[in-house]
């Protein structure tokens, strides 16, 4: 029997918005998030936002389309890594670990998941599936929850690191003349992009969207920083 990926078969654009995933497994890992998060969470607020939006990322048409276009993939793991991650992050008691040490691995997962067999190996087993997200998810909490107040210059070297990073990703996904996974060349002419189209937008999105975060969390680093070497009174 064939092998259908965790999302579904890659989509036509007329059943689209008909293609939520109720999956039984991801069903009750959101649930149980849920009441692990409330349990926990000293910012209820700010928990449920990020646990909203990851219930939209996998269970919203979102998670269909990213069968079909790459760069609906990366756009999914940008809300995960950049937006949902520090929500939780700022919500959840965890320990604040190393900065640099958490950015570089984040750094080494995010290259490693988006390489062309890696990802080729998520498209083909559930288990590889959940491990890139559950991986890339759990490394970048772990990153936001280092940055802090208490080490601003540590937290913009790590930030910074990890802008830079992901820029020279996207550089690599717009400049390159050929596309990188394989899986997407059947899959993009049903919305009108080529397979480069489509890594090139995937690219575009990765160095506006991360960078404009980027920016602001150096930028706080930075003034937090300028702020501890100012002298009292001064």
């Amino acid at each position: 029997m064939e092998y259908v990926p965790f999302c579904g078969t890659p989509p036509a654009p007329v059943e689209l918005l008909t293609r939520w995933t109720f999956d039984p497994a991801l069903l009750l890992g959101l649930a149980a998030f849920l009441v692990v998060g409330l349990w926990t969470a000293h910012r209820r607020g700010r928990f449920l936002v990020g646990w909203g939006l990851t219930v939209l990322l996998f269970v919203s048409p979102l998670c269909a389309l990213s069968m079909a276009l790459f760069s609906a993939r990366v756009g999914q793991h940008l809300l995960l890594t950049l937006v949902v991650a520090p929500l939780i992050a700022s919500s959840v008691p965890l320990p604040r670990l190393t900065p640099l040490v958490t950015a570089a691995f984040f750094a080494a997962l995010f290259w490693v998941w988006h390489a062309p067999a890696p990802y080729a190996g998520t498209l083909a087993s559930d288990l590889t599936y959940w491990s890139m997200h559950l991986s890339l998810f759990i490394s970048s909490v772990l990153f936001w929850r280092s940055l802090g107040a208490d080490r601003p210059f540590e937290s913009f070297l790590a930030a910074a690191f990890t802008a830079a990073q992901m820029t020279a990703y996207s550089v690599l996904l717009v400049l390159s003349p050929e596309p990188w996974h394989a899986w997407h060349e059947l899959t993009t002419a049903p919305y009108g992009m080529s397979a480069l189209g489509d890594q090139a937008l995937a690219g575009g999105l990765m160095w506006v969207v991360g960078g404009l975060l980027f920016v602001g969390t150096i930028g706080l680093a930075v003034a937090r920083y300028a702020n501890r070497q100012t002298p009292v009174g001064s």
